[in-house]
């Protein structure tokens, strides 16, 4: 009975990359709408607006888009660039180490599965280089806009300290183009610019100044159902993270984690309120593509109010409809 247990076990992780190639091999859908509004949509939005205090569409496990096993780690169908063609300004960057000495540099991972550059299976890894070069390039053309990179270490083993040296030579390249402080800045503060946000200690001790925006939040993974699904930490001392990522919930508890989100959101001046809106479900394989299905139409039929801060809402197979119901909701 064991044997046959490891046998099956085997043959799903199989079928599961045998889909992967297929799957990554499938061009990435375009949604429809006004790109150039999408594109820019910050530049109605009043300069002197803390960033924390506005509604803002994000990427959950944002280079998914190719990805290994992509049935079970595939949380987007579009790549970095189109996802901020079609408004989204935060990307969710899970970093991990690979090569040796001076040959290290940093690729993009969901859990233990590499994000690939391109669907074509003998495909190498997508490295922040490449992400960053979208992302520049990205505010280059569009002046009016920014972008938060949350960043995290995504495999538990690796040096943190090394993971921040490789991620601040890349920001060494450019760093006129990032903000860096631990402090909610304004909207004009950073028009043009990366805004730096981590879940790793600052090990490297740079310090306030340079260690970016600190997201850390305890681990949401409990299934238990909770009458308040989000959780309170600090950026800072004077200033509050609020989160909701409770991402082993069934489809129907995650949207009402969502939903009693969206109704006590604290987001304000002083806290960001972070709502993620992705899920692996309840079962012991997820299927991110299965559940976003649901919760997508949910977020399309919502009725979403008119010069309200949501905060930043997180979602899995983003679309350009779903992130114009978000950013609207500032004017």
């Amino acid at each position: 009975m064991k044997h046959f247990k490891r046998n099956a076990g085997i043959f799903i992780l199989l079928i599961c990359m045998v889909f992967s190639v297929f799957v990554g091999c499938a061009s990435s859908p375009e949604t429809e709408g006004d790109i150039s509004s999408s594109s820019e949509w910050m530049k109605d939005v009043a300069g002197e607006t803390k960033l924390s205090s506005i509604s803002i569409p994000g990427t959950h496990d944002t280079c998914t888009n190719h990805v290994g096993m992509s049935y079970i780690f595939q949380c987007q169908d579009t790549d970095v660039a189109t996802q901020l063609r079609n408004g989204y300004r935060y990307l969710d960057m899970r970093l991990a180490l690979s090569g040796k000495g001076d040959k290290q540099t940093l690729i993009l991972k969901h859990n233990f599965s590499k994000c690939k550059k391109t669907g074509s299976l003998f495909s190498r890894a997508l490295t922040l280089n490449d992400v960053l070069a979208d992302v520049y390039s990205f505010l280059e053309e569009h002046p009016t806009e920014t972008v938060i990179m949350c960043m995290k270490a995504e495999n538990g083993k690796d040096d943190v300290v090394e993971v921040q040296k490789i991620l601040y030579d890349a920001i060494g390249k450019n760093e006129d183009v990032w903000y860096l402080s631990n402090k909610i800045p304004t909207l004009d503060e950073v028009r043009g610019k990366i805004v730096l946000a981590t879940r790793f200690e600052d090990k490297m001790n740079v310090g306030d100044s340079r260690s970016g925006m600190h997201f850390y939040w305890d681990d949401q993974g409990d299934r238990t159902i909770v009458d308040v699904p989000y959780a309170e930490s600090s950026v800072n001392d004077t200033e509050t993270l609020f989160v909701q990522d409770r991402y082993n919930y069934a489809v129907s508890d995650k949207i009402n984690a969502i939903t009693k989100s969206f109704e006590g959101c604290q987001a304000s001046d002083e806290s960001f309120f972070l709502n993620f809106t992705s899920t692996s479900g309840s079962g012991k394989v997820g299927h991110p593509k299965k559940y976003a299905k649901s919760i997508n139409a949910y977020l399309n039929s919502y009725e979403w109010k008119a010069n309200t801060c949501y905060g930043i809402v997180i979602v899995d197979f983003a679309t350009r409809d779903i992130a114009e119901n978000i950013y609207k909701t500032n004017y």
